[in-house]
């Protein structure tokens, strides 16, 4: 027999309606109160679109209150853009072919501003499965798209400027083993790499497989993770690579570390090809050093050729005086002598010029004052000049053939050398009572101006050496005069004034050798100067000319001394450095300044300044004098002001025409 049962207390013994109700109510209550105390908006929506429940949170997204929104369905407030594929949603919800419907869509505010909005719909069934309402969930995504909006556009901004600036802009960070990675890379990999975009994503050590081995390390180091507390720094950094088609090249740039919001280190940074850069600055260092290289040349030269005119100027100058202030005291065996003297001193000058000359040249610091001027003035002068000479040798200089005597543009002084040193050349080479002929004629717009000589001519094998350097070939054992640049020096000259040099000779029938220039309009040509008279001595008379003489070598200063008493009226006073001149100066103001350019204690150009900053001596004229007979230096001091510029040695006539000049400029005033 089986026990009877008996109940389960815990067990409800039957239904109470009532409780039911309450308990159904109160379920429907908690269910009310989480619609509508939602964070996220809700509403219950009719298959027909129209709203039928919303929540407090849904009309705040929308902008509408309840009310006005149970009067609406949701394409009266949808984007127009969005509403075929909300209505296509419904569809398939309805039809049962969506279980879920989740999408990002727009709504139209009652205030015209647009509401982005993460919704998700189910549809709601009876017991049969028919359609009843859409229950949807509305997020308010509205920030959370205008940030996405402008990470959109910082990346398109990135990645134009990727595609716009020079070189590589990169972000890299580190994995967890410390390994770098580029957390962004702009476009231009292959193009600095020569290695795929993708390929240096994903591996950020593919690209050290082209940087040169000696870097290498570098490199890493730079990819090498920051230990924690570490302090950071911006960085520069510079190496090589070799690339497959480019070949070496150097890379440099900037990079900047960055502590992201969850603690991480990451470098911002830029690298771009530096090798034309590089390859500029050394370029310009190349130029800064060959400039300071021929400013130090240039000033060597200058002082070379101050200490070797310096002597000359005793040996030539005292020639000169004792010529002119002894005339008719001196037999004509003594003024031979003198003449000796001051040929052989005219000589040695001539060699230290061509060798300024030639070094100057082949810097590139010979300084051209380019004119037009008449080819036949220029040859009668050159010739007059060797005119001596040809006299002592024998040689017969024939008068200028010239067709016509058209204006060329040179610089006139430099012309005149070539000119006397191929009519020397002519002369110095030719054999005995021969005779030199010069010659000018035109073709196209060249002029040229002929040398032709009745020498022995030169072969084939002679010609090639012409123009080297200190070779005479083989006249050092004649005994003829020469150091073997002058030829070199005439070259170089006419290709420096836009011209050429040319030779035509054979063994036994003379030498031709003809300067080609450029030919130009006639213009102004300048008028040629009237010849200087001999200066003679004059009569003792009172003071004239007060002259302050700044010099600090004795000899000069005797020099001086001797020729200005050919100029009784000329009263010298001498300083011994440009301090003491000042001093004087100011004792007594001259009526003209006559300064050495190479001073004990300042230049000639220090000097000048001086004077020219004091209102009692600006105005007093300064005549320059200086054994420095560069051109640059001559017009140099022409544009701090000199009047005059003599060179050492002294030309005796250059010395009494300046001090005549000025002497009639102060009985003038």
């Amino acid at each position: 027999m089986r026990p009877a049962l008996t109940p389960d207390p815990a067990e409800p013994q039957g239904a109470d309606p009532l409780n039911e109700l309450a308990a159904l109510r109160a379920q429907v209550a908690r269910y009310q109160s989480a619609f509508h105390l939602s964070a996220p908006g809700q509403a219950l929506v009719g298959l027909d679109g129209r709203f039928l429940e919303v929540n407090a949170s849904l009309c705040d997204i929308l902008g509408y209150p309840a009310e006005t929104l149970l009067t609406l369905r949701f394409h009266d407030i949808s984007h127009p853009d969005d509403i075929a594929d909300d209505n296509q949603a419904a569809a398939d919800l309805r039809s049962g072919k969506l279980a879920l419907y989740r999408r990002q869509k727009r709504y139209l505010r009652p205030d015209g501003q647009t509401v982005w909005a993460e919704v998700t719909s189910r549809v709601a069934r009876d017991e049969q499965g028919r359609s009843l309402y859409f229950a949807t969930v509305v997020e308010d995504i509205t920030e959370r798209k205008a940030a996405e909006q402008a990470l959109k556009e910082r990346e398109a901004l990135l990645s134009s400027m990727g595609k716009f600036v020079p070189g590589l802009i990169h972000k890299i960070g580190f994995d967890a083993q410390g390994r770098a990675r580029f957390l962004y890379l702009s476009d231009r990999a292959m193009e600095m790499f020569e290695l795929p975009h993708e390929m240096m994503e994903r591996d950020y050590y593919a690209h050290h497989t082209h940087v040169h081995p000696d870097d290498l390390a570098y490199v890493r180091r730079l990819a090498t993770a920051p230990k924690p507390g570490a302090l950071l720094k911006p960085v520069d950094f510079e190496y090589r690579v070799v690339l497959p088609s480019k070949g070496l090249r150097v890379y440099g740039g900037h990079a900047i570390p960055v502590t992201e919001e969850d603690g991480s280190v990451v470098w911002y940074g830029h690298t771009a090809d530096l090798t034309d850069k590089k390859a500029l600055q050394e370029a310009r260092m190349a130029a800064r050093v060959a400039q300071d290289a021929n400013r130090a040349k240039n000033e060597f030269l200058s002082r070379v050729s101050h200490e070797l005119r310096t002597p000359l100027n005793a040996v030539i100058g005292f020639a000169q005086l004792l010529r002119l202030s002894s005339a008719g005291q001196l037999n004509a065996e003594q003024l031979q002598q003198v003449a000796h003297i001051e040929n052989a001193g005219s000589h040695l000058l001539g060699i230290i010029s061509d060798v300024l000359d030639l070094s100057r040249i082949e810097a590139g610091n010979l300084p051209l004052a380019t004119e037009a001027c008449r080819p036949s003035t220029l040859l009668s002068e050159a010739c007059h000049l060797v005119g001596p000479m040809a006299s002592e040798r024998g040689i017969a200089i024939r008068p200028v053939q010239a067709q016509e005597d058209p204006a060329v543009c040179v610089d006139p002084i430099r012309l005149r050398q070539v000119l006397v040193n191929l009519l020397s050349n002519a002369i110095k080479y030719n054999r005995p009572q021969g005779q030199v002929t010069p010659r000018i004629w035109r073709e196209g717009d060249q002029v040229a101006i002929a040398i032709d000589d009745t020498g022995v001519g030169l072969s084939e094998a002679q010609q090639q050496h012409l123009f080297e350097p200190f070779n005479r070939l083989g006249a050092e054992a004649t005994g003829i005069e020469g150091t073997g640049i002058g030829l070199v020096i005439v070259r170089k000259l006419l290709e420096a004034m836009h011209g050429r040099l040319e030779v035509r000779s054979q063994p036994g029938q003379g030498s031709s050798f003809i300067a080609w220039v450029p030919c130009t309009e006639a213009g102004d040509l300048p008028q040629a100067p009237e010849p200087a008279a001999n200066p003679q001595p004059r009569q003792a008379r009172e003071v004239e000319l007060v002259m302050l003489y700044a010099e600090d070598n004795d000899v000069n200063i005797e020099l001086v001394r001797e020729v200005l008493k050919l100029r009784p009226g000329c009263l010298l006073l001498v300083a011994g450095s440009g301090k003491e001149a000042l001093q004087m100066a100011h004792a007594h103001t001259p009526d003209v300044f006559l300064l050495d350019m190479h001073l004990g204690d300042m230049s000639g150009f220090e000097l000048a300044s001086r004077l020219a900053q004091d209102p009692q001596l600006a105005a007093v004229p300064r005549v320059a004098f200086s054994a420095d007979a560069m051109p640059d230096q001559i017009h140099r001091a022409r544009e701090h002001g000199f009047s005059g510029y003599l060179t050492k040695p002294l030309n005796v006539h250059a010395l009494l025409n300046c001090v005549d000049e000025h002497t009639e400029r102060v009985r003038g005033r």
